[in-house]
């Protein structure tokens, strides 16, 4: 029998909601032997207050603020058996997410959940909102 998921995307950014996204991908991925692509959006307006701090002098912001998040990822990636590629872009996440999708030919997006309140969402939006109307492809989002 041919296997449905051959390609899972995984956007992460670091936040409890995406690890818990990257560790119920693994756990599908290893069941149903498709491979994962870890994507990270780094932000164009720079980083949030309260989530990182500025990147130190010389450094690139796009590749310091991408190390910073991949090290929580890093830590459920060491004990998996996935095959698993990363890739990291710079732009608005909701966009670059379906983008990467559609290019990859992503069979499944797994996002984590903000649990914003409902003003929150209409006010600044949610990223997993948006990827669930405009994704090429389905969207499972952890909470």
């Amino acid at each position: 029998m041919e296997h449905i998921l051959k390609k899972i995307l995984v956007p992460v950014d670091g936040s409890d909601p995406s690890d818990r996204a990257l560790d119920w991908a693994l756990h599908l991925a290893l069941v149903s032997k498709a491979e994962v692509l870890i994507l990270e959006v780094v932000e164009d307006f720079g980083p949030l207050p309260g989530r990182y701090e500025a990147p130190p002098e010389g450094k690139d912001r796009v590749q310091w603020l991408s190390e910073k998040r991949f090290e929580h990822a890093h830590k459920l990636l060491d004990h998996s058996e996935v095959k698993w590629t990363r890739k990291v872009v710079e732009g608005y996440p909701a966009e670059e997410i379906c983008k990467m999708a559609e290019k990859e030919k992503s069979d499944l997006i797994v996002i984590g959940s903000r649990g914003r309140s409902a003003i929150g969402r209409f006010i600044v939006g949610s990223v997993s909102d948006r990827v669930v109307h405009h994704a090429p492809c389905a969207v499972t989002v952890v909470r």
